[in-house]
């Protein structure tokens, strides 16, 4: 049994015989279409790459990983971006045999008790191709299936997977030797199976304008870590009807690391007491009540989403003459845990067309609209689930006859998010695969993908948003919020025709939440709560909510915090979440409806069947 300190630099044991992969340096698999630098390292020769590099077919992946090492290299699917349940390919090309030695291993990782082992899986999926080393790299390339129906292994998805990767400067004497500890180690995601040599769609001849909302050099603060900024535009006129027909972001590189996510918003009329603030705090620490004017969601960009957004080939982003001198706000979230007090004028391009597309193009936003305390991840959890449902009664009311038709969709959550399923149901039939199914959620690289085939949505239909979380490292509890240290579950998806459905969402119902976790009348008063009322409780005037929410996050937080949480103990907060303890939420062009009666099915927690499909 040999010992090994891997990535964390904690004590490993290898309780497995060892087993090695031997090839042939000349076999050749597969083609390396795809190369992405995992990190770039200084040394003596300067700047020097992590490169790993990988082709694929319909049944096998081939890798090759090249760092600047003489050593030991590893790579792994990892459910979170951490060690624990990581399925590691473990390789070196041995300095005496000069043999390429390929390992697949399986990682946990108890950090709590300070116990990681790293397990030579039975079944040896991992091939070895080839290996080399020169002066100052090593360079190993191996093949395996796609999906290799070993528990011990994850499959290759075509979804953003994280992965881990580390490497030694020394190489193990042999397979049974000690291995040492890393000299080097990062995550990051990637997308293995994801198509990026489709070629763009040439424009040039359709585009007639652009439209650009940025910041216009605003300085922003460095007094919080998170910040969501706004800036008000107003539209130019339209002489006639434009579609946009592609999007970019228009990103200051200076400020590349502060910068999460972008949203654009069209805006109602506003009163006169609003029309004139041109930039502002809209995130949860703001007074304003601008963004409750500005509903009509038209754009967005985040980390990780491709440098230009296409529509579809029929479809186009409507402006027209009656949007002339509506106000836009452009909200940009600032990820700024330094603190930096930077200025920025980043933003979002739109490319317009005056050839006008068969079809308008809308976005819909679904899933928890509860952005307070009634979304609550209890603390020290490995897993806790929420759903959010849009409900077939607001989409039978504002939905036409034949439906919409969803393209590309994006889920959003924060940074304790595991993953995000938006599920469709029609009746009790649920309809598969899910609309937006990010597994592994990486909070750094969100994007929008689309939906292949394009999914038919009818009056009717229903949509489970559902998100799964881990709270292990909080002492405190999580609630629903805009800001980063704060949660969200939503999906946002673009469909065509436009219809008049620009949210659908649930809003936990209040009573029923102090119930779940016993604030009952009594212990409120025992808070020395006295100005809150039954009344006050079941009223559905959102500044009458809105102040009660107020009075109550104290005791809330502090009931909640003097629990010692375990699964058994969250199952019932869980199943709040399932059931109907929300109001449905319809937000349309003019108007507001609030569902009371909602039927939701009986769906469950989400089981990805495909994990298991060889």
């Amino acid at each position: 049994m040999a010992t090994l300190n891997f990535f964390g630099g904690l004590s490993i044991q290898i309780v497995a015989i060892i087993i090695i992969s031997l090839a042939p340096t000349t076999i050749r698999c597969l083609d390396l279409t795809r190369t992405q630098t995992l990190s770039t390292l200084t040394g003596s020769s300067g700047q020097q790459n992590l490169d790993l590099s990988w082709g694929t077919n319909a049944t096998h992946i081939e890798v090759q990983l090249a760092y600047p090492t003489l050593g030991w290299l590893a790579f792994g699917l990892s459910p979170t971006g951490g060690m624990d349940q990581a399925d590691v390919l473990f390789g070196y090309v041995n300095d005496s045999t000069k043999e390429v030695v390929i390992q697949d291993r399986y990682l946990t990782a108890n950090m709590a008790m300070m116990a990681v082992n790293l397990t030579l899986d039975t079944q040896q999926d991992w091939q070895a191709v080839s290996g080399s080393k020169n002066k100052t790299y090593t360079t190993i390339r191996a093949v395996r299936r796609l999906r290799t129906c070993d528990s011990a292994d994850r499959p290759f998805t075509n979804s953003l997977t994280s992965i881990i990767y580390a490497g030694n400067f020394v190489a193990p004497l042999s397979p049974t030797a000690t291995i040492k500890k890393h000299n080097f180690r990062g995550t990051t995601s990637v997308n293995f199976l994801q198509d990026d040599n489709l070629d763009d769609p040439d424009i040039s001849s359709e585009v007639s304008m652009s439209l650009e909302f940025r910041m216009d050099n605003r300085t922003i603060t460095g007094d919080a870590d998170t910040r969501y900024n706004c800036k008000l535009t107003t539209l130019p006129n339209f002489e006639k009807k434009y579609q946009s027909i592609a999007s970019q972001p228009i990103i200051n590189k200076q400020n590349m690391k502060q910068i999460h996510h972008m949203l654009l918003y069209v805006c109602k009329p506003l009163p006169a007491q609003y029309s004139s603030r041109d930039f502002f705090d809209c995130g949860p620490t703001s007074n304003s009540f601008i963004m409750q004017y500005c509903q009509n969601l038209i754009g967005g960009w985040a980390m990780g989403a491709p440098e230009t957004e296409y529509e579809p080939a029929d479809v186009g982003l409507p402006f027209t003459p009656e949007m002339s001198g509506l106000q836009v706000v452009l909200q940009i979230h600032y990820n700024n845990p330094e603190r930096k007090i930077f200025t920025d004028d980043s933003g979002m391009r739109f490319l317009l067309t005056d050839k006008v597309r068969k079809y308008d193009s809308g976005t819909l936003m679904a899933g928890v609209l509860s952005l307070d305390f009634t979304m609550t991840i209890p603390p020290g959890l490995d897993t806790f689930h929420i759903q959010g449902q849009c409900s077939d009664k607001c989409t039978s009311r504002l939905l036409p006859p034949d439906g919409i038709n969803i393209y590309s969709a994006a889920v959003h959550m924060h940074n304790r998010g595991l993953s995000g399923i938006a599920r469709h149901f029609r009746g009790d039939q649920e309809i598969l695969p899910p609309l937006a199914s990010e597994l592994h959620w990486d909070f750094n690289f969100q994007q929008s993908k689309p939906v292949e085939p394009f999914r038919k949505f009818l009056p009717g239909d229903r949509i489970v948003m559902e998100c799964n979380y881990t709270s292990i490292n909080d002492s405190n509890p999580v609630y629903g919020g805009e800001g980063s240290m704060e949660e969200m579950c939503l999906v946002f998806l673009d469909y065509y025709p436009k219809a008049d459905l620009s949210t659908c969402g649930a809003m936990f119902n209040l009573p029923s939440y102090l119930d779940t976790i016993g604030l009952t009348p009594a212990k409120i008063l025992q808070y020395g709560i006295l100005n809150v009322s039954p009344a006050m409780l079941h009223s559905y005037n959102e500044s009458v909510r809105h102040a009660v929410k107020g009075f109550l996050k104290g005791p809330v937080t502090s009931l909640i915090t003097s629990q010692k949480w375990t699964p058994d103990l969250a199952a019932p907060f869980e199943d709040f979440y399932t059931e109907m303890n929300y109001l449905g939420i319809c937000i349309g062009k003019g108007n507001v409806s609030v569902v009371l009666d909602d039927e939701p099915p009986e769906s469950g927690w989400y089981i990805d069947q495909s994990q298991n499909t060889c």
